[in-house]
């Protein structure tokens, strides 16, 4: 049996090369590193202060590939602009999808407060343990929450949802939250694709119009149960129409889009790998 990968995620700093190296100590089975840089480092600068500083960072960044690729681990420079939130986000996500299954560590030791945030925030979507300086010499772990909503997604019928909520969902202004989907048009696009969570010993013979066994249609209950679920784990939200009261919507939250683009596996469904495709 392979052993697992292991990601290694480090972000840039004057002294990355020697922190570098000091992971192989602590993480003595990473498989492949990324760095995660500031594109300000590669801008010149009229202050030659500054610009002896991003030199000195860029020599720092050069010395530790050379230090992997000396003991053939793969070594990529993952160059973030700003906003630094969504473009690490939108690196994570593409990273996630390349290896799946992997174990993830970040050391967030260097590089600026933006970046370093924004993996902090991002490193518990693929479990991933931390650890930084701070304002420290020494790195130390940093302990992080549990996501229940990964566990949640295990069942691909959540997964399914989260897509057609992603997919038709989207405000193509950006400019307000994303556009509510009907609750009787997501149970009509859920209705082929649902999957069994256990199947049963004798189902029924009858047959439906559309080739699906009883004993496999999904039900209003159960449907009702799953939006129930959603809303109360936080990944979607229930909303009013203005057009008709009567009719149930539901809209996708910031946390919802997070759960789906780290806990879906493309396998579930064409629909869901699609989806995933289109936000890496």
């Amino acid at each position: 049996m392979p052993s697992q990968e292991h990601v290694h995620i480090i972000t840039a700093g004057d002294d990355i090369a020697t922190t570098y190296t000091a992971s192989f100590r602590d993480y003595p089975g990473i498989t492949r590193t990324y760095v995660f840089s500031d594109n300000t480092l590669y801008f010149r600068h009229a202050d030659p202060e500054i610009e002896k500083a991003r030199f000195t960072v860029r020599n720092a960044i050069s010395a530790a590939k050379n230090t992997s690729t000396s003991i053939g681990i793969p070594f990529s420079n993952e160059v973030i602009s700003a906003p630094a939130y969504p473009a690490v986000r939108d690196a994570l996500t593409r990273i996630h999808r390349e290896h799946p299954g992997a174990r993830y560590t970040f050391d967030l030791s260097g590089g600026s407060k933006p970046l370093c945030m924004a993996l902090l925030a991002l490193a518990p979507w693929v479990n991933g343990e931390i650890r930084s300086a701070f304002d420290e010499r020494v790195p130390r772990s940093v302990p992080l929450p549990y996501l229940p909503a990964r566990a949640m997604l295990a069942n691909p019928n959540y997964q399914t949802i989260l897509a057609l909520l992603v997919k038709h969902g989207r405000n193509e202004k950006k400019t307000t939250a994303p556009v509510p989907v009907s609750r009787q048009y997501l149970y009509q696009q859920l209705w082929p694709l649902y999957v069994m969570a256990r199947a049963r010993k004798d189902p029924p013979a009858a047959i439906y119009k559309k080739g699906r066994k009883a004993a496999d249609e999904l039900t209003q209950p159960t449907f009702s149960g799953f939006m129930v679920a959603l809303v109360d784990a936080g990944l979607t939200e229930e909303v009013s129409s203005g057009e008709n009261r009567k009719e149930k919507y539901y809209r996708l939250t910031e946390m919802g889009g997070m759960a789906f683009r780290f806990g879906s596996d493309p396998a579930t469904n064409t629909l869901v790998k699609t989806v995933l495709e289109t936000l890496c």
